[in-house]
């Protein structure tokens, strides 16, 4: 491969990697936008469209990349020693803080304040000056070169960029070794000079000096930042108590609290706190003679306590399920019954939607632990990891995978009343029975135990119950599975945040000569269809495959995979029919918009199913992606098309938000209307012109 291209894709995969890098980076330091993953992700986005369009310029900016890099990082680190001083609202629950029986993290009750809109602006600024900087980078090396030849060199940097950063989580890396990976990449890149290397080598250096002392005290899984401590001493009723030794650990991630290992043996001290958690985690084996024969399943078993009460209470076999395999391995090394080493337990480290959906066990009882997640499914999302795990059509897997007269056990720390009624409603929806419902409340324990069962009578225990009494409260589906949003609405900081970046995507136009201040309105509407489309069939791909990092990996490098093939189609096509490729992208968008995911899930053969899938889900981004490819093939300003098309993508992922309101299907209808938009334009324009091809 000649020098030029080397660079683009050496830049490119840089660019990818430093993205993700910075994702997972800026959301572990600053814990609110663990739940704005994509804020980053547009905020890149925004970045490579506006540096695009400064391509134009004779001056370069990407020998001050490294240092804007190791600005970015440094000032996430400076950041996390703030405390916010709004972060929810009545309407949306957004998990903070610790209960009030642990002691706070060092140093978190005496960090300042500072607005919620101040501390995703600087973060918004911050990541947008790198890629500003990339952008203007690739699109110079765009420049003198074919375009479809060029974009697709640009591509396929972008798929070694995300399976590179893959193969470094997989390892569970910590971020020191993912800066030094992305400095050595951009190294690659940069010109040959002094000037350039000294600066990316001081840039290297501070970073990696400031940031070792602040990553290397956390297990960091593929999903979070995790702070494992020792649990000695708690905060009682009447002031501290000290057990003298550890009595469990505290697990925080992404700097909130997540889940305790707890020492509920025998031997555990006699003391309320233990007693407390004890009698809480044997609470679905209250009424054990009443379950018929079979395994019990535990949904979320995090460090082990659920599935340690399931052996004292049971001599069944038991399946443990959990996503994270950081987790999994803090447990099985740390926790002190040792649960998992039991020749009764099987332990699966996969999504529950995707276990529910391939196991062909039938289990008596059903166990969900404490499954609230402090993450985004992806970076193109807005709902959390685990929002499929409690929708409707979830808890409809879970009803078939019992046996008859089977039981679910589910609890969860419910902290608003609504939230509360949406899970009595959706279980009593599925299942036979009213729910009960159970909350143990002592100084020490939280949240609600919900019960029901598959036919039969209710369960023989003893508590308070009570019914769903609020039918207005709408229940989470597959479509809809905004478990921690009150009602279908769009929050107050999410459209400010949808004003800004709308606005802010036009601004780059005034660095446009006066008489092509203008987006080239074609690429940018290609642009925010792709990001929905792309938006909304991802989270269709996790309900079929689920939500594990790898998935999510393996669906995006797909994605991307799928734009290279269009890109090689698009080369190969002779014929100038543009309108025939919008009337298959729209057939396509149609087919995904009729097609649901419990259709396929009734296919029996997991190989036809996955096919089905990649062809109904994944085929409009292969149509727009030809024509995408078929239109650049004679651009000769592809830095300004590639800009538009970034800004396009922008608002678009603006738009996804609509789907708070309406649900992911109804942003497919607002992709076939942004399509359909592009190719009247399109057809406006004249361009029904031949395209000819020509070797690239």
């Amino acid at each position: 491969m000649k020098r030029p291209y080397f660079k683009l894709l050496v830049v490119s995969a840089s660019m990818l990697f430093w993205e993700l890098v910075l994702i997972r980076w800026v959301g572990a330091s600053i814990r609110i936008i663990s739940y704005y993953t994509n804020f980053v992700l547009l905020a890149a986005i925004f970045g490579l469209g506006a540096g695009a369009l400064l391509a134009r310029f004779r001056f370069s900016m990407h020998p001050i990349l490294a240092p804007a890099i190791a600005a970015c990082v440094l000032l996430s680190v400076f950041l996390s020693g703030f405390h916010l001083s709004s972060v929810g609202a009545e309407d949306l629950v957004i998990w903070s803080g610790r209960p009030p029986f642990l002691p706070p993290l060092d140093g978190t009750d005496l960090a300042a304040e500072i607005p919620l809109w101040l501390m995703l602006g600087t973060i918004y600024v911050s990541t947008a000056a790198v890629f500003v900087i990339f952008g203007q980078w690739i699109g110079n090396l765009f420049k003198g070169r074919p375009p479809l030849f060029a974009y697709s060199v640009e591509i396929f940097g972008s798929i070694i960029g995300i399976l590179l950063f893959a193969l470094l989580s997989a390892f569970g890396l910590s971020p020191v070794v993912w800066f030094f990976v992305g400095f050595v990449l951009l190294l690659l890149g940069i010109d040959r000079s002094v000037r350039d290397y000294t600066l990316a080598v001081v840039s290297v250096a501070a970073v990696l000096v400031f940031t070792a002392p602040f990553s290397d005290d956390f297990v960091w899984s593929p999903y979070y930042k995790i702070r494992f401590e020792p649990l000695q001493e708690i905060q009682g009723p009447s002031g501290p108590v000290d057990f003298g030794e550890p009595v469990g650990y505290s697990l925080t991630v992404n700097s909130d609290f997540h889940q305790m290992l707890l020492n509920l043996g025998p031997e555990a001290p006699d003391h309320p706190f233990q007693q407390s958690w004890e009698d809480l985690y044997n609470t679905p084996y209250a009424a054990y003679s009443d379950l018929p024969p079979g395994p019990v399943l535990v949904v979320g078993s995090g460090t082990g306590n659920d599935v340690s009460a399931a052996l004292r209470n049971t001599d069944r076999e038991i399946y443990a399920v959990d996503i994270d395999p950081a987790i999994l391995d803090l447990g099985y090394e740390y926790h002190f019954e040792h649960p998992y080493q039991s020749d009764r337990v099987t332990v699966i480290n996969d999504d529950a939607r995707s276990f529910f959906q391939n196991t062909e066990e039938q289990f008596a009882l059903v166990v969900f632990g404490f499954l609230d997640s402090h993450k985004l499914l992806s970076s193109f999302s807005s709902i959390r990891l685990d929002n499929f795990v409690y929708t409707k059509e979830s808890l409809q897997q879970v009803k078939q995978i019992l046996a008859p007269g089977g039981a679910i056990v589910l609890t969860f720390s419910v902290a608003r009343e609504w939230l509360h009624e949406r899970f009595v409603r959706t279980i009593d929806e599925v299942f036979d029975l009213k729910t009960q419902t159970f909350f143990p409340r002592t100084p020490y324990t939280y949240g609600a135990i919900y019960t029901n069962r598959k036919g039969l009578a209710p369960l023989t225990r003893s508590g308070n119950t009570s019914l769903a009494q609020n039918d207005s409260v709408r229940v989470a589906t597959d479509d809809w599975p905004f478990l921690y949003l009150k009602e279908p609405t769009i929050p107050p900081h999410y459209q400010l945040f949808i004003t800004i970046i709308v606005i802010l995507g036009c601004l780059p136009l005034l660095t446009l000569p006066r008489g092509e201040r203008r987006i080239r309105v074609p690429y940018f509407l290609l642009g925010a269809g792709f990001f929905l489309v792309e938006a909304s069939n991802i989270v269709t791909l996790s309900i079929l495959f689920g939500s594990t990092w790898w998935v999510n990996v393996m669906v995006f490098a797909g994605i991307l995979v799928l734009v290279l093939l269009g890109n090689l189609t698009s080369a190969k096509l002779k014929t100038d029919r543009i309108d025939l490729l919008f009337a298959l992208l729209g057939v396509s968008l149609v087919v995904a918009y009729l097609t649901s995911p419990a259709t396929l899930l009734a296919t029996n053969v997991p190989l036809l199913r996955e096919i089905l899938a990649v062809l109904v889900f994944l085929g409009p981004i292969y149509f727009a992606s030809i024509i995408f490819a078929r239109l650049i093939m004679r651009e000769n300003k592809l830095y300004q098309a590639y800009g538009s098309n970034m800004l396009g993508a922008v608002v678009g992922g603006a738009c996804e938000y609509v789907s708070m309101v309406m649900g992911f299907k109804f942003l497919l209808l607002v992709t076939f209307a942004i399509y359909s938009a592009a190719f009247l334009l399109l057809q406006q324009g004249g361009t029904r012109r031949k395209v000819v091809s020509r070797p690239v």
